[in-house]
Order: structure tokens, then C-alpha cells, then sequence
């Protein structure tokens, strides 16, 4: 829309504002330039690409099963194609790329680690 400016190349420099919330910021583009804008709100946005390489082998394959994207593909329980790996956050299939559901990622692969663990030692 006319009131949102996408402002590609560029990194935050300083966020400010006053008691009320922000009120501006400061951003730096590729080449060191800094640019003010007088803003009610932002919104920064960090890429689509996934952080996926402690999963990369020295051969340069992955660990567990991927897709095209590079995004780790998991069951509902996060377990990954690899028995004893779980993926969680913005790295799995389907994630919805939200602190918060990384967070129930978090724990819902933490309940199965400990399955797993237990399964392993009571064998």
C-alpha cells in the first residue's frame, strides 16, 4: 500500500522513540549510507534463508532429509529422517516463522528426546 515503504539492502542502525513507542529510525544501506524516516511502527524482516548448516556433512549432504528450500522436513513430534535428530523453529517444513512457535517446537521435541533417551536405556 502507499504507507508501507519495503526497504530492501538495508540493516536497522538505531531504532528510538519516546514513552509512548517508536517514533523513528535510523538504517544503513550496502554502500554505509544512513537514511532517517519518521515512523509510527517497524517491521524487520531477515530473509527467507534457512540456517541449516549444523546440519551439513563434510560430503556437503545433509544429515536428515531436506526439501528444495533446504528446510528440514519433520513429523508432527519434529522428528527428523534421522533416528535420534529432531528439528524445531524456522528450520522445519511448514514452520510459521514466529518466536513463539519455535518455542512449542522447542518443547514438543524436547517431550520425544526424552522418550527416545528412555526407550534407548530401558531396551
Amino acid at each position: 500500500t502507499e504507507n508501507i515503504e519495503l526497504i530492501l539492502n538495508s540493516v536497522p542502525d538505531v531504532v528510538y522513540g519516546d514513552k509512548m513507542g517508536v517514533t523513528g529510525l535510523k538504517i544503513k544501506n550496502n554502500n554505509g549510507e544512513i537514511r532517517d524516516i519518521v515512523v509510527p511502527g517497524v517491521f524487520t524482516f531477515v530473509g527467507n534463508d534457512v540456517n541449516n548448516e549444523a546440519l551439513m556433512q563434510e560430503d556437503g549432504k545433509f544429515l536428515c532429509d531436506t526439501n528444495k528450500s533446504g528446510e528440514v522436513i519433520v513429523d508432527i513430534s519434529m522428528r527428523t529422517s534421522t533416528a535420534g535428530l529432531y528439528a524445531t523453529g524456522d528450520m522445519r517444513i511448514a514452520a510459521p516463522k514466529q518466536v513463539v512457535s519455535a518455542a512449542g517446537d522447542g518443547a514438543v521435541a524436547a517431550l520425544q528426546v526424552i522418550s527416545y533417551v528412555d526407550e534407548l536405556l530401558n531396551d
